[in-house]
């Protein structure tokens, strides 16, 4: 099966967030990171997958924040972007460029150095309206035909254009690709786009290249008939070898860039079973999610105490077992996704291996502490 090369570079660790009021400050703790895309109103909005969440912070807001004392010194911009992961980076330096973000009460640029424990303001600029336009790019393709694409997107990549931000997406690539040939049901900043990933995991991704694959797979999202399969590196080892997790997710009530557990929340179901145990140390998942709500997967597995490694938001910043392994990004991919084929109605079944980051893990853990594999029929 194919394997990704991409690799994403290590980002700083993030601090707390306190968002300003208009009288005073007001004490929210935030997550360290989280990366999902802003929500945009399209005709498929009832579809739980296409349902991204506002993140980018409201203009004019403004956010007190802390430099994480583990975060070593480093240039503005880079730590800023860490820590306001749910705003575009792009967003984050006009807003170094305007001097709206202040150390001291005095405004910094994007090449001042922070260091751990400073306190900065900022207050952001308007994001800026999305586009997708044709930029030729170096994409694996899974499977093409005149109705629909999938690709293995890599970790680090876009699913669609965001608000106020210049990043390169799957809609650019494809929309060259496919010569522009994207389903324009799914909206101008969007098309074709019927599911996301996030922009750390990695896998398969499928876009429709006409109107009427792309109502049919929404439906198929929607309805919960499309079968997805992810494989995952967790913290420590399960008890169990599998089990399902049946917990409402909606958005943190303080933390509006997180996704949290709530019983007000809105239905949530992840089956998981284990393929591989590192010791006792880490193991290797592959979980089944039902439903698509938000990091469903990433708030889940934590949610049971086994967070995906390199997950800065619902686990650890550092895993000092690991002997300093670096973890840039979620290791979190979507290695299978089966389907009706729109035009056919028969089962299409889309695969691929992880992408070499993943794997080299997965050897490191095995190497240091030995592996024991586990197949289904013993769960």
């Amino acid at each position: 099966m194919a394997k990704s090369k991409h690799k994403t570079p290590s980002k700083p660790s993030p601090g707390s967030i306190k968002p300003i009021s208009a009288n005073k400050a007001q004490t929210r703790k935030a997550a360290p990171r989280a990366q999902p895309e802003p929500r945009r109103t399209t005709r498929a909005s009832r579809d739980p997958e296409r349902r991204a969440p506002a993140t980018e912070a409201k203009p004019n807001e403004k956010f007190k924040v802390r430099v994480s004392d583990e975060q070593p010194a480093a240039r503005a911009d880079k730590i800023v972007s860490g820590l306001m992961e749910g705003v575009s980076r792009s967003r984050v330096q006009r807003a170094l460029d305007l001097g709206l973000i202040t150390l001291g009460g005095k405004p910094i640029d994007r090449r001042t150095v922070l260091n751990p424990g400073d306190q900065i303001v900022i207050e952001l600029p308007a994001p800026e309206e999305p586009t997708a336009t044709a930029v030729k790019m170096k994409l694996e393709v899974l499977f093409e035909d005149a109705h629909l694409i999938a690709i293995n997107k890599p970790s680090g990549l876009l699913t669609h254009p965001v608000q106020g931000s210049d990043e390169l997406s799957v809609v650019h690539g494809l929309l060259h690709h496919t010569k522009g040939k994207l389903a324009p049901a799914g909206g101008a900043p969007r098309p074709g786009v019927v599911h996301r990933l996030d922009r750390e995991t990695s896998g398969v991704i499928v876009l429709a290249k006409t109107d009427k694959a792309y109502h049919n797979l929404v439906e198929q999202f929607s309805q919960r008939t499309a079968q997805k399969e992810y494989l995952s590196l967790v913290d420590k080892c399960p008890r169990l070898l599998g089990g399902s997790v049946n917990a409402k997710i909606d958005r943190h009530r303080t933390v509006r860039v997180r996704m949290a557990v709530r019983e007000d929340g809105r239905e949530a179901i992840t089956d998981w079973r284990v393929e591989e145990k590192y010791g006792a140390h880490a193991a290797l998942l592959r979980t089944f999610p039902h439903t698509g709500r938000t990091h469903q997967i990433r708030v889940h597995l934590s949610h049971i105490g086994h967070a995906i490694l390199g997950d800065r938001t619902y686990g650890k910043f550092d895993y000092p077992a690991f002997d300093g392994w670096p973890m840039p990004r979620v290791m979190l991919h979507a290695n299978r996704l089966t389907l009706l084929h729109p035009q056919t109605g028969k089962p299409l079944t889309i695969e691929v291996a992880p992408p070499p980051d993943f794997v080299e893990l997965q050897e490191f853990l095995a190497k240091k502490y030995g592996r024991k594999s586990y197949t289904a029929a013993g769960v």
